[in-house]
């Protein structure tokens, strides 16, 4: 058994999805499911439940944020819509430029980090579930900035930070400072989120956004599911899926 444990954890460190040469920048028929699937890299599947790598206190306090046209108390329970990507400081485009061109531009590189960072954490993530609509192929749209860019200008995550990242419609300095971490939590699941590098979306219809990656952990569908935001006590817990100490 032990060698079996070991074999997974090592074909988990060496799998690279770059390799994989998907190309999400040009139109192309291709089902990532059937690239990016745990059948085709002959990983196992993992099952329902994600295995939660991680542990610590959950513990928060009251906090309440003024959002656009209304305040919200934290914890709060809402409808969560769903948020493209952001440009991280690894992510890299043609003459030195921060953010890309257009919604596109090397987002499949971006996806391919992000599918092995899911691999590391969660061996035989299949990727092709977890980035299944178009809305998770492409970066945020240059709404007042450029395309990639958060509402911080040139501040950019770290690769890590971005995959959990959620957004509110705060107002002035109501936006928490960025890398700030909260807790998510839905039907007994729960990620550590961060906060502070875009705001969004304006619809009172949602509470806030989320990346993909928080919402496929969570298990929550953005349509139907009521996802809970409360505040983290504890910064120095890593961002992504956890299991909350009792």
């Amino acid at each position: 058994m032990k060698k079996n444990i070991l074999i997974l954890i090592l074909g988990a460190a060496v799998y690279s999805p770059a390799a994989a040469q998907v190309n999400f920048d040009s139109a192309s028929k291709i089902d990532i499911a059937s690239l990016l699937s745990s059948q085709d890299l002959n990983l196992p599947v993992p099952a329902l439940e994600i295995v939660q790598v991680k542990s610590g206190s959950c513990e928060g306090y009251p906090l309440t944020m003024k959002l656009r046209g209304r305040s919200v108390t934290l914890p709060a329970k809402g409808i969560w819509t769903l948020e493209s990507h952001l440009a991280t400081d690894e992510d890299s485009f043609p003459n030195k430029r921060l953010f890309p061109k257009s919604k596109r531009e090397n987002i499949s590189v971006h996806i391919a980090n992000s599918c092995d960072l899911l691999n590391r954490l969660i061996p035989g993530t299949d990727c092709g579930k977890v980035y299944k609509t178009k809305w998770d192929k492409e970066w945020t749209p240059p709404e007042n900035g450029k395309a990639g860019q958060g509402a911080r200008g040139n501040v950019r995550p770290s690769n890590e930070e971005e995959m959990w990242i959620f957004n509110m419609m705060w107002v002035g300095k109501a936006m928490p400072k960025a890398g700030t971490k909260f807790l998510a939590t839905f039907n007994g699941k729960s990620v550590v989120v961060v906060g502070g590098y875009e705001r969004g979306p304006s619809s009172k219809k949602f509470l806030g956004g989320f990346q993909r990656e928080v919402l496929w952990a969570l298990g929550a569908e953005q349509a139907s599911s009521k996802v809970t935001l409360s505040t983290l006590s504890d910064q120095a817990l890593p961002a992504g899926p956890i299991t909350c100490a009792k």
